[in-house]
């Protein structure tokens, strides 16, 4: 039988990344077998993503980036994703497709960028983590302070609000299988809540 594609969307602070990790153990622990990844993922070309985020590779062009994106998805479904779903394994993936319309957009035309995703497959669910963009910001700013984590360059509080409306538009279009959790709440609240979604896929 063929695996599942969970994808995790959400604010930089949204808590995105601490809820794919309760999603795989949950989901193990009911006896699935899953695998954990990410994007930008971390092949040759979501490495160099990475640094061109995080101001250690010079800046680039907004479309080029975009570009890179676009085609670190596409390596990344490939060689990684479409093996495990065929595999019979559920993939939860920390960001996809809707990260990179409602943030590439800060710079480039939505259309665009939406053309440029449309051979990305869509995952069976992709859950939305909904939180205030001042509180992910604090979120972030914490989270700096502990573990030395750099800037990235959509970190600013103005970007993060611009971003969080466009998560509320991409939402309000009812796509299938999105469903908004809301991430104010504790991470084990959050946790309850995505694994009762997955529940739904069977």
């Amino acid at each position: 039988m063929r695996g599942r594609f969970i994808a995790l969307e959400g604010l930089d602070g949204s808590g995105t990344t601490t809820a794919a990790g309760r999603l795989v153990e949950a989901l193990e622990q009911r006896g699935r077998r899953c695998l954990r990844t990410c994007q930008p993922s971390d092949r040759s070309i979501g490495v160099a993503i990475r640094g061109h985020l995080r101001g250690s590779a010079p800046r680039l062009d907004p479309h080029a980036l975009a570009l890179l994106f676009a085609a670190d998805r596409l390596d990344h479904v490939t060689s990684t994703i479409e093996p495990a779903l065929a595999a019979g394994i559920w993939v939860v993936c920390d960001r996809y497709v809707m990260s990179s319309w409602v943030y590439q957009a800060e710079a480039c035309d939505p259309g665009w960028v939406r053309r440029i995703n449309a051979r990305a497959p869509w995952p069976d669910l992709t859950c939305v983590l909904v939180v205030d963009p001042g509180e992910a910001g604090r979120r972030v700013r914490e989270r700096a302070q502990h573990r030395d984590t750099p800037a990235e360059i959509f970190d600013a509080l103005a970007v993060q609000r611009r971003v969080a409306t466009r998560y509320d538009a991409a939402l309000a279009e009812a796509l299938p299988g999105v469903v908004a959790i809301d991430a104010s709440a504790s991470p084990e609240a959050v946790g309850a809540a995505i694994l009762a979604a997955s529940d739904r896929l069977g």
